[in-house]
Formats: C-alpha cells, sequence, structure tokens
C-alpha cells in the first residue's frame, strides 16, 4: 500500500515538471469535504456512482458469508446505492447510513422518509458516532482508498468496534491500482481523479492489517460475469471447479466490470 504523499516524494520535483504555475494539490479534509458536496450534488457527477447492479453482484456473492443481520450500517453512504440494494435483498432489519457530506444525507432523508428501517446520520469511518458492538453488518463500499493513512487504521480499529463479535464486515475498493494524475485547466493543480488517497493494495496486506483490529478476510470478491456460460451444467462446473480451484483462470475467462472487494469477520470480543 502506498500514499498519494509517498508517490509525489518519491518522484521528487524535477526541472519542467511543474510549468505554468502547476503545482500539486495537497489534499485536506476541507478539501475533501467540499469535493463530495460537489458530487453529490452535481447531476453530472452523481451519474457517474458505480450503479447499483456492481452492489447487487457484490452482495449476492457476499450474502452466504454474512449470516443473520439484524443492523446493517453503510459507512460513506453517499447516493445510498448500496442502501437501497441491502434493502430490496433484505438484507439487515435495521439499515444505518454514514456520511460525511450534510447534502446527501438530507437527500438521503428525503427519499427513505417512508421507510422506518432506515436512518442516517453524519460521520466519518473513524468517527462513526454508532454503539461499540451494536451492528452485526458494516459495509464500506469505495470508502477506503479515499483515507489518508492515519485514517484508513482509525476507521479500522471504529469498524472492530461497532462490530459484534461474529459480525462481517464488507468493503469494495481497487485492488492494485496504479496512481495516475490529471490536471485542472483553471488553476493548474495536479491530483488524483476521484480523490484516490491509497493505492497498490493487496489482499495480503489487507489480511494484516484487518488482523491487528481482529478481522479475518473469510471471502475475496472480484468481478465476474455471472451470465456465462448460459449452460446451467457449464456454470455449475465454472462455480464448483474453476472458481475454487482455478481462481485466477476464471476471472480472466469470465471478465466484467464490477466492483472487487472481501468479506472479513470480527473474531475478537
Amino acid at each position: 500500500m502506498v500514499s498519494y504523499e509517498e508517490v509525489i516524494a518519491a518522484r521528487g520535483e524535477q526541472p519542467g515538471d511543474l510549468p505554468n504555475g502547476a503545482h500539486y494539490h495537497r489534499w485536506t479534509p476541507e478539501s475533501i469535504a467540499r469535493l463530495w458536496t460537489i458530487w453529490a450534488t452535481n447531476p453530472f457527477l452523481r451519474a457517474q456512482y458505480y450503479p447499483a447492479y456492481y452492489y447487487e453482484a457484490m452482495l449476492d456473492e457476499a450474502r452466504r458469508h454474512l449470516g443473520r443481520v439484524e443492523v446493517a450500517a453503510d459507512i460513506g453512504c453517499g447516493s445510498g446505492t448500496v442502501i437501497s440494494v441491502l434493502r430490496e435483498k433484505g438484507i439487515g432489519d435495521r439499515l444505518i447510513g454514514v456520511d460525511i457530506a450534510e447534502e446527501s444525507l438530507a437527500l438521503l432523508r428525503t427519499r427513505f422518509a417512508q421507510d422506518p428501517r432506515c436512518a442516517f446520520q453524519m460521520g466519518s469511518i473513524d468517527r462513526t458516532g454508532l454503539p461499540s458492538a451494536s451492528c452485526d453488518l458494516v459495509v464500506c463500499t469505495e470508502t477506503l482508498e479515499h483515507l489518508f493513512p492515519p485514517d484508513f487504521t482509525a476507521g479500522l480499529t471504529e469498524i472492530a468496534r461497532v462490530l459484534r463479535p461474529g459480525g462481517r464486515f464488507v468493503a469494495t475498493l481497487p485492488l492494485e491500482e496504479r496512481p495516475n494524475f490529471v490536471a485542472c485547466p483553471e488553476c493548474a493543480a495536479i491530483f488524483t481523479p476521484y480523490q484516490h488517497m491509497l493505492f497498490n493494495f493487496t489482499i495480503a496486506e489487507l489480511g494484516v492489517a484487518l488482523g491487528r483490529q481482529g478481522l479475518e478476510i473469510v471471502h475475496v470478491i472480484h468481478p465476474i460475469d455471472t451470465g456465462v456460460p448460459r449452460r446451467a451444467w457449464k456454470r455449475w462446473l465454472r462455480d464448483r471447479v474453476l472458481r475454487p480451484f482455478f481462481p485466477g483462470l476464471t476471472r480472466r475467462l469470465f471478465r466484467v466490470a464490477g466492483i472487487s472487494g472481501f468479506v472479513a469477520r470480527k473474531t475478537s470480543a
């Protein structure tokens, strides 16, 4: 795992790197909050959020590892896509959305006003405001890669705190993502698109980081085309033989757009 600041520092500033007043944007909590307020309210940006079927496929694969879920919390609930999918699939008797953007929460409170199962509150991954050992399931989608390194560690600590023993943590994030940069044509800032802050996650590194918090990975999620092959017996062969014993080959043969992640279990009190 490597951070945004480490990538910039490793390069060092070379002559000619920053023409025309160019500069590297240094992310702060204020600039991050400002950015995501814009994302939450602008219709063009909001339309670029991952579609619901990505999360439907992810939860279909994760579901057999979840057990009974009474209380589920979605940290970084954003536009409410995951809350909607959890609701439609009947995962959780009570659903709690947590987000740092009050604008997002206001929209969600209106959208889900008629469903008493849903509640929304302001909070961050390291300060959710949820009681200790109150959740059977914590979902955190496309959030871990947006954190400063100390917040990543603090976030895992907080998730472990709010999970009951035996509770599950489902997270999605880009695995082995290489950092890339874009430049703003107005202010000449150079920055990572989508405000990614952490890169090159591997399952092995995640396992170590989670293990420090009493969390154990029980399943790894990779996007795979669940509709191919068309014949049922071939899908059975894929799921019972190829996926368990040749996962890399399976992903190459049935590649599809989607999200990667994991299911972890809280092993300690």
